[in-house]
């Protein structure tokens, strides 16, 4: 990569999980969710002409699924990567995920445990290692710790993103600018 080159990161929020985060560790899509997915791909086709974009997705059925029929219009293979799975919750039973979560949207980067402080440096160094164009399919929690590094948040959460929000950024020889932010959520759970 010259100096001048840019890498176009594009941050895909999964569409609408079939279940909660609190009933199923790694649900599929809901039928809401695989229409949401469907329409991404108009929303991307223009991009996608343009650009020969590198396809990753988080190991989760959820992200996996939004990316398929973008994968079917395109045919690119997506690389299936941990770092850009959800937030780390080890140890926390399934019945008490939804609280914990709630209590992860008011916690400042300094005082997160050492798996989410781990979690969140691996999401930003693979950012800031990608050198070809690149469209990441992932989750609300991994899209704010992209969003709030780069903005410099103290909290882990300050942005929203949408299921199926397209979050842009610039990579400039490591250094990240944001270029265009996801559709936020209109409703936001308490």
């Amino acid at each position: 990569m010259s100096k001048n080159d840019e890498i176009n990161i594009y941050l895909v929020r999964h569409g609408e999980a079939g279940k909660s985060w609190d009933e199923d560790r790694d649900p599929g899509l809901s039928d809401k969710g695989k229409e949401q997915s469907r329409k991404l791909v108009s929303r991307l086709n223009d991009d996608f002409a343009l650009l020969n974009f590198k396809a990753i997705s988080s190991p989760l059925a959820r992200a996996q699924e939004t990316a398929i029929p973008l994968q079917e219009k395109h045919g690119f293979d997506i690389e299936i990567c941990k770092t850009f799975a959800e937030i780390p919750s080890p140890g926390i039973e399934m019945s008490q995920r939804s609280a914990w979560l709630k209590e992860m949207f008011k916690v400042k980067v300094g005082d997160l445990e050492s798996p989410q402080q781990k979690w969140r440096s691996s999401i930003v160094h693979s950012i800031q290692d990608l050198r070809e164009d690149t469209i990441i399919f992932s989750h609300f929690m991994v899209i704010n710790c992209v969003v709030g590094w780069i903005n410099n948040f103290d909290n882990l959460v300050g942005f929203y993103p949408d299921n199926c929000s397209i979050t842009k950024i610039l990579n400039h020889n490591g250094k990240l600018e944001l270029t265009q932010v996801g559709n936020e959520l209109s409703t936001v759970v308490q």
